[in-house]
C-alpha cells in the first residue's frame, strides 16, 4: 500500500489484482449491466489511482476503493435512467419452447430476469446495503463505513431491501 501510495505502479496493479473481481461483483449487482459495471470499475480504479496519494489509511483500501465503486454506480444511476421496453405478450408467447425441459429452463430465466429487475428497481439506499452485506459479503459495519452510514443504517436498509424483493417477487415463490 506505501508502494502505490508512493506511485509505485506495480504495487497499484497488485492492489488491483486482489480487488477487482470484487470491486466488478458489486458493481455489476448495483448496475445490472456488465458493461456499465465494467466502466465503473475501470473509473473508479483510474480514480483511486489519481487520489491514492490523498488516502489517509483511515480505512482499509478495499473499504475506500468500494467507496468509489458505489459512487460511480451512483452517479450512472443519476445520469441516465435506462428504459427498456416490455416485450409483446405475441412475441414472448412465441418465444417460448414447446418441450418441459425447455420449458423449465425458460421459468428459471424468467425469474432471474425478475430478481434482477426487483434488485434494480430497489431505491439506491436500499439497493447498496444489500448488495455490500448479501452479495460482496461485507459486514454490517463494513458495509456502514462504505457508505458513510451507521452499522445499524446499513442493517435496516438491507432488511428493507430484502422484505422490497420479497413483495415484488412474490408471484415466483
Amino acid at each position: 500500500m506505501e508502494l502505490a501510495r508512493a506511485g509505485d505502479e506495480d504495487a497499484f496493479a497488485a492492489l488491483v489484482r486482489t480487488h477487482q473481481d470484487r470491486l466488478y461483483a458489486v458493481a455489476l449487482r448495483m448496475t445490472g449491466e456488465p458493461h456499465d459495471a465494467q466502466d465503473v470499475v475501470q473509473e473508479a480504479l483510474l480514480q483511486a489511482w489519481q487520489h491514492l496519494p490523498t488516502f489517509r489509511g483511515d480505512a482499509r483500501f478495499s473499504t475506500w476503493v468500494t467507496r468509489i465503486v458505489v459512487n460511480r454506480c451512483h452517479n450512472l444511476r443519476r445520469a441516465a435512467r435506462p428504459v427498456q421496453p416490455l416485450p409483446d405478450e405475441e412475441d414472448a408467447a412465441a418465444t417460448l419452447p414447446s418441450s418441459p425441459a425447455a420449458e423449465t429452463l425458460a421459468v428459471s430465466a424468467r425469474r432471474r430476469e425478475a430478481v434482477r429487475q426487483a434488485l434494480l428497481a430497489l431505491p439506491f439506499d436500499q439497493r447498496a446495503p444489500l448488495v455490500l452485506t448479501t452479495f460482496s459479503g461485507c459486514t454490517y459495519g463494513e458495509t456502514g463505513r462504505i457508505l458513510g452510514i451507521s452499522e445499524g443504517a446499513a442493517k435496516v436498509r438491507a432488511h428493507r431491501a430484502r422484505r422490497a424483493l420479497s413483495d415484488r417477487l412474490r408471484e415466483w415463490k
